[in-house]
């Protein structure tokens, strides 16, 4: 009798077991899904315009869902529902940059007499922003006089860099401003050899940049002038003193991005001022003495790309680009 019952519990847990066993695995997959190792569950894209066609594998039917995203801390629940989209009944579903940004999506499908559901995806976002330059100097070497310009010691270097480095592939630098865009053949201002997103320069000239982009092969843009910087290389009195300038970077933290609202900053360290600036070059917003646990609230920013930087007590900068929804 005993082991009678001993062998009941174990066939139903056998039965219980097998039941749990998902029937088969639904995924979902596109041409970009994951291109970015940065966000390897998403699908970002290039403008408003931009489609990306998601599938799964073959099964007798299909229901696609989407959820909206939500701010929540990690680990925790999105307290958004899962919306049936009405007529995503095949194997593919079609999504856009306008309508689907910041969304996820998964679907259902069933086999047989099972059904099962996909891993989530998510819409994150825009691979492509509007192209910007940092410049990284030696300390000690340089002085900023205003305007975009910058004294810098001879026989020292400037590392000139595309703030978008993932995004944009072949570039053209300049070292004055060009005659034509797109760049023309024997333009002077050309500086012949230089096509990746990073230059070193060691003499006086107006710089900047046309680029393209791999990941949307479809967008080419010129750096605007105002973006472009002057450097004037030459012995100034400074270059004997040992003066450092603080250092920069392009590693500030933001999210959601692209956002309607709100504006959140990762805390790299203690931050004593924020700034906004436009695509024109204009100051948008200042911020002192800014505290990381609040928002940045730029709902009543007109629609388009930012600039956003930072300025620790320490003297550090940090920048990124942020786009208004």
């Amino acid at each position: 009798m005993k082991n009678s019952f001993v062998l009941n519990i174990v066939i139903v847990f056998i039965s219980w077991h097998l039941h749990a066993q998902p029937c088969f695995s639904p995924t979902i997959t596109s041409s970009r899904l994951g291109y970015f190792n940065s966000a390897s569950n998403s699908v970002l894209f290039c403008d408003n315009d931009d489609t990306e066609i998601l599938s799964t594998q073959t099964y007798d039917t299909y229901q696609w869902y989407r959820q909206e995203w939500a701010a929540v801390p990690p680990g925790a629940p999105n307290p958004n529902p899962w919306i049936a989209i009405q007529g995503a009944n095949s194997q593919t579903y079609t999504i856009n940059g306008t309508d689907d940004m910041l969304y996820y999506f998964k679907v259902v499908a069933t086999l047989d007499t099972c059904t099962e559901d996909s891993p989530a995806i998510l819409a994150d976002g825009y691979a492509f922003g509007l192209p910007y330059l940092t410049a990284t100097f030696q300390p000690g070497t340089y002085q900023y006089i205003g305007s975009g310009t910058y004294n810098v010691c001879n026989g020292s270097s400037v590392l000139l860099a595309n703030g978008f480095p993932d995004v944009y592939g072949l570039h053209t630098w300049y070292k004055c401003l060009p005659s034509d865009i797109p760049p023309v053949p024997g333009d002077p201002c050309i500086i012949q050899g230089a096509t990746g997103d990073i230059i070193t320069v060691t003499e006086s000239g107006f710089y900047g940049f046309y680029c393209c982009t791999d990941y949307c092969p479809h967008i080419c843009l010129f750096l605007d002038v105002p973006n472009f910087i002057t450097l004037q290389f030459g012995n100034f009195s400074f270059c004997t003193l040992g003066i450092d300038e603080p250092t920069t970077s392009n590693n500030l933290l933001l999210y959601p991005n692209p956002t309607d609202q709100f504006l959140f900053l990762g805390k790299v360290e203690d931050v004593a001022n924020i700034t906004i600036i436009d695509i024109a070059g204009k100051v948008i917003l200042n911020i002192d003495s800014f505290d990381f646990s609040q928002p940045i609230n730029i709902s009543n920013l007109p629609s388009g790309s930012y600039l956003i930087i930072s300025k620790s007590s320490s003297g550090r900068i940090a920048r990124n680009k942020f786009i208004k929804k």
